[in-house]
């Protein structure tokens, strides 16, 4: 019995510290000045998603915010009005015209397309945040962020992004604003 023992000390007291220096020196690395820094297209899109709003009350945005969203269709899915939080979706069609036309003539051509790749519906996801202005006090500042995942005809996912295009940002937030004003006009 002292043979067996032996043999694990023996081999602890040999290579034990050998193993913990090799693992420790593997995790040293450095990691790259701007590791943490966001690229500067960062604070465009920030730019993009977040407006400023006047209104007596965090609870006017947030109505005015559900309004809106149920008016362009969107199911509210969570509202966490402690936290000024709207979370809404919806799911459209996401197959064009013109990729079934040609999805369809290169399976006629050469019998070769999965017509099943092509794109089906797009499941859009919106949060919308309300906080209160730092700079002005009865002024709330909103920011909104939009991702959409592209499903193909067999469930599979094609597309996952967020969307940065200024337009569809500006569209909303125009319909959100003419919503606070008659929000606020009710008020009165």
């Amino acid at each position: 019995m002292s043979a067996q023992a032996s043999i694990p000390t023996r081999f602890s007291t040999r290579w034990l510290p050998l193993l913990a220096t090799g693992l420790l020196s593997g995790c040293a690395t450095t990691i790259p000045q701007d590791a943490l820094r966001l690229p500067a297209s960062t604070l465009d899109v920030r730019s993009i998603q977040t407006r400023t709003f006047a209104a007596s009350s965090e609870s006017e945005i947030l109505a005015a915010t559900i309004a809106t969203l149920q008016d362009m269709e969107f199911n509210i899915d969570r509202i966490e009005k402690p936290l000024g939080v709207i979370t809404a979706s919806k799911v459209s069609d996401a197959d064009s015209a013109s990729e079934m036309t040609s999805l369809l003539i290169l399976a006629l051509l050469c019998g070769c397309t999965d017509m099943s790749s092509a794109m089906d519906t797009q499941h859009i996801t919106l949060t919308m945040v309300v906080l209160p202005s730092l700079a002005q006090s009865g002024e709330y500042v909103t920011r909104i962020t939009i991702q959409r995942v592209i499903f193909d005809k067999a469930g599979r996912i094609k597309v996952l992004e967020g969307i940065d295009d200024a337009e569809t940002y500006q569209q909303i937030f125009e319909n959100l604003s003419k919503a606070i004003f008659i929000q606020v006009s009710q008020n009165d």
